[in-house]
């Protein structure tokens, strides 16, 4: 009886053996799989940490001093931007006058802008823009003074709706932000004639809806401009920037950042975080207008994707045509860096 017991069960332990060993197999192959998975995680997170040292920004010039030569003394820097031949112009919001510098830093010209109601007057200077041949404008309530490229007035022209910020993209024209016709962003030629508008009114929450056609709820209050044409803006509700290129949305990009907080109410008044977008070499450069941030952190994007972070030495303000960075440090005493860039290897 007890030989017939054991072949009656040796089909049974053969099978369950079988299963055993398959089962033994599929864990083991989970685990190579998960093994694989975490090690391509890991080369990945390398492999983008590994970019953020790749790039750093070289102090190559200084302008601006705290006693001495008052040419070179600022009040506040707040605009700066630079012409196709490297000069460089700086608006002292303080004092409401424009300082024009060569690419050496050495000083040009001042242009003392008069405040007031009349045609050549700006309450404030709200905005600033320099054309590749060194036609500036500056924008004021709902109106531009231009100067020619030596500091001459030439016109002032009047714009029918809120611009609340100018840039230039390289060439001749300006772009102004601001909601109009639905559209937020719009060119415009040096006599003052409109271009063109593109860029779609953002998406605004429904607890804003009744405002977004006014400044800062349909757009944001600021926005940047490479030389080689790109336009970013970024959304004032959400950390998305987009990205125009030729009249037409390019991309967008999504981010993740504790400075960024998007626009709200606070009292009697509404904040939004403002950011200034630029290229540096391979990487494109976000800085954050924040009390936040202390450290002047700039988040870094690489093919559209957020892979870090990189200290900044001052405020992130403007580039030019030669792909360099230009900053302010307001601490101590009012001074502008151009900075270079470089990829370590």
């Amino acid at each position: 009886m007890i030989p017939r017991v054991i072949m009656a069960n040796r089909p049974a332990i053969s099978e369950n053996r079988a299963l055993a060993k398959i089962k033994d197999q599929l864990a083991l192959i989970s685990t190579i799989s998960l093994l694989l998975g975490f090690l391509s995680l890991m080369m990945e997170y390398r492999a983008l940490a590994g970019q953020q040292p790749s790039l750093k920004l070289v102090p190559e010039l200084t302008i601006g001093q705290e006693s001495g030569d008052e040419s070179l003394m600022f009040g506040a820097i707040s605009y700066v931007d630079v012409d196709a031949r490297g000069n460089i112009y700086a608006v002292d919001y303080k004092y409401h006058q424009v300082k024009v510098f060569d690419q050496n830093g050495k000083f040009l010209r001042q242009i003392d802008v008069p405040q007031g109601q009349g045609p050549q007057e700006l309450n404030q200077i709200s905005g600033m823009a320099v054309t590749a041949s060194g036609q500036l404008f500056l924008n004021g309530d709902r109106k531009m003074v231009v100067y020619d490229a030596n500091g001459k007035y030439l016109r002032t022209f009047q714009v029918g709706f809120h611009i609340s910020c100018i840039r230039c993209a390289g060439g001749e024209e300006i772009i102004g932000i601001g909601p109009h016709e639905r559209k937020i962003l719009h060119v415009f030629n040096a006599e003052g004639q409109m271009l063109a508008s593109f860029g779609d009114l953002l998406d605004v929450p429904k607890e804003f809806e009744p405002m977004k056609m006014m400044p800062m709820f349909g757009a944001p209050l600021l926005f940047s401009c490479s030389k080689d044409g790109r336009i970013f803006v970024l959304n004032s509700y959400r950390y998305e920037v987009q990205v125009f290129k030729d009249k037409k949305l390019e991309s967008k990009l999504a981010g993740n950042s504790e400075i960024f907080e998007p626009l709200s109410q606070r009292g009697r008044g509404f904040i939004s975080t403002a950011a200034m977008i630029f290229p540096a070499a391979k990487y494109l450069l976000v800085y954050f207008e924040s009390p936040k941030n202390q450290e002047h952190m700039a988040d870094l994007f690489l093919n559209g994707k957020q892979v870090g972070s990189l200290k900044l030495p001052g405020e992130l303000k403007a580039s030019d045509y030669r792909g360099k960075l230009y900053l302010t440090i307001q601490e101590e005493f009012p001074r502008l860096i151009r900075c270079s860039v470089a990829e370590s290897h």
